[in-house]
C-alpha cells in the first residue's frame, strides 16, 4: 500500500489509530483536526502532516484545503472519522440551533471537506472515500436524531457519488461499539440519553474495547480492495458483515443484488 491518506478528525480515538495503521502500511497521512487533544503521539511522526480544520467553519475548510494543496501530496484515500452525538434527547426538547449544528457536523460539514479536497486527489487512480457512520441506519436511534440523520445522509451521499463519478469509490462503514471518548457525550447527557445511557455505562464499565481498530481498518481496506463495482456506494457493518477472510460470499451477494447494503424501501 502506498500513496497519501487524508483522515478527517484525526484527533478522534479512531482517527489516531487509523493514522498509525496506515503509517504501518507505508502511507503518508494528512490529518485534519479541530482539537489538539490526542495529537501528541502523532506529532513525532514526520510522515503525518497535521492540518487545523474546523469542519463547522467553511472558511477553515477552505484554508485547510489550501494548506493540503501546498503539501504536494495528492491523496488516494480519504477517511472521515468526524462525528458528534450531542445534543442528545428528544427532538422537540432540544435547542434547534444546537440540533442543526450537530446535523451539519455529522453530514454537510464532511461533505464540504470532501468537495474541497476532490481536486487534490491523485488523478491516476480511483479516489477511495470512507465515511464512518453509526446507529440508526436500520431503525430509530431514540434521542440521537441529529447524529442519526447526519449519518444517514452520508450513506446516501456514497450512493449518489457512486452513480455520478466513475473515479470515486465511496463507502460508508458502521463501526459498532468502540470504546472511545465520544461516549462521554452520552454520559454527560444523563437521563436525556434514555435507554442508551444504561447500555453505554455498562459498556464502559466492562472495560471492553468493543470493535477493534484493526477490524475497522480491515473492513475499510477489504471494501476498497474488493473494487468499486462490488462495494461502491454501499454501507457496511464491521461487526455484522462477512468481509473477513476475503469476503468472497459477501462479494458474490453484492454483485448479484444492487440493492443490498444501501438505503432502500425495495422489497417492502
Amino acid at each position: 500500500m502506498s500513496g497519501s491518506v487524508i483522515i478527517a478528525a484525526i484527533s478522534s480515538d479512531i482517527g489516531v489509530r487509523l493514522a498509525q495503521l496506515y503509517r504501518a502500511q507505508g502511507c503518508d497521512v494528512i490529518g485534519t483536526y479541530r482539537s489538539s487533544e490526542n495529537l501528541s503521539e502523532l506529532q513525532a511522526d514526520a510522515g503525518i502532516h497535521l492540518v487545523h480544520c474546523d469542519l463547522t467553519d467553511a472558511s477553515s475548510v477552505r484554508s485547510a484545503a489550501v494548506e493540503i494543496a501546498a503539501l504536494g501530496k495528492p491523496w488516494e484515500r480519504l477517511i472521515s472519522a468526524a462525528g458528534q452525538l450531542s445534543p442528545i434527547g428528544d427532538f422537540f426538547g432540544r435547542d434547534f440551533e444546537d440540533w442543526a449544528a450537530s446535523l451539519s457536523l455529522n453530514s454537510v460539514a464532511q461533505m464540504r471537506l470532501l468537495h474541497a479536497l476532490y481536486p487534490l486527489r491523485a488523478h491516476d487512480s480511483t479516489a477511495k472515500v470512507a465515511f464512518l457512520v453509526g446507529g440508526g441506519i436500520n431503525g430509530p436511534f431514540r434521542n440521537y436524531s441529529a447524529y442519526c440523520l447526519g449519518k444517514v445522509m452520508l450513506v446516501k451521499l456514497c450512493e449518489l457519488l457512486d452513480d455520478e463519478y466513475q473515479d470515486v469509490h465511496a463507502i460508508a462503514v458502521g463501526t459498532g461499539w468502540v470504546n472511545t471518548k465520544i461516549h462521554r457525550q452520552t454520559v454527560d447527557a444523563g437521563d436525556d440519553a434514555g435507554v442508551n445511557l444504561r447500555r453505554t455505562l455498562e459498556f464502559l464499565d466492562s472495560g471492553a474495547q468493543g470493535t477493534s481498530y484493526e477490524d475497522i481498518f480491515g473492513c475499510i481496506e477489504w471494501a476498497f480492495e474488493a473494487g468499486r463495482a462490488a462495494t461502491g456506494g454501499r454501507n457496511f457493518s464491521v461487526v455484522h458483515d462477512a468481509w473477513r477472510d476475503g469476503g468472497a460470499a459477501l462479494t458474490e451477494r453484492l454483485a448479484a443484488d444492487p440493492n443490498i447494503c444501501k438505503l432502500r424501501r425495495h422489497g417492502n
